[in-house]
């Protein structure tokens, strides 16, 4: 019985989650282990090399999504548009966090040299 689950995951190109759902299977977890257990390493990649390439199967993915959630362009760009904005903002806070750290190693630095040890020494003490 698990083999055949195997196989048919193999075979079929449904995702590990549907095959879970199908047969009630606790978990994904639990399909991978019996791949593991039940299949050599040379039937997987038999399987494996009999399914579809991955982008006929990620197109199909994309299709079903599409169906599920469909989203016009303008919403795309809209959200597009918004993360790209989020990305200018965090590398903004990136650029003044590394050259606030510049700075302050460069006070540590000026004064060390003044002869105040101001960074502790590597390792541990005993």
């Amino acid at each position: 019985m698990k083999r055949s689950i195997c196989i048919e995951y193999m075979q079929s190109g449904m995702s590990r989650k549907e095959i879970s759902l199908k047969y009630d299977l606790p978990s994904v977890n639990t399909l991978s282990s019996w791949i593991n257990s039940c299949l050599s390493p040379l039937e997987i990649h038999e399987k494996c090399a009999s399914l579809p390439p991955e982008t006929v199967q990620l197109e199909s993915n994309m299709a079903k999504k599409k169906e599920e959630n469909p989203l016009d362009t303008a919403s795309m760009s809209a959200l597009i548009e918004s993360q790209q904005r989020q990305i200018e903002k965090l590398e903004k806070q990136l650029k003044y966090s590394q050259d606030k750290v510049l700075a302050l190693n460069t006070l540590i630095d000026v004064i060390e040299e003044q002869g105040i040890k101001v960074r502790k020494k590597a390792g541990v003490k005993q």
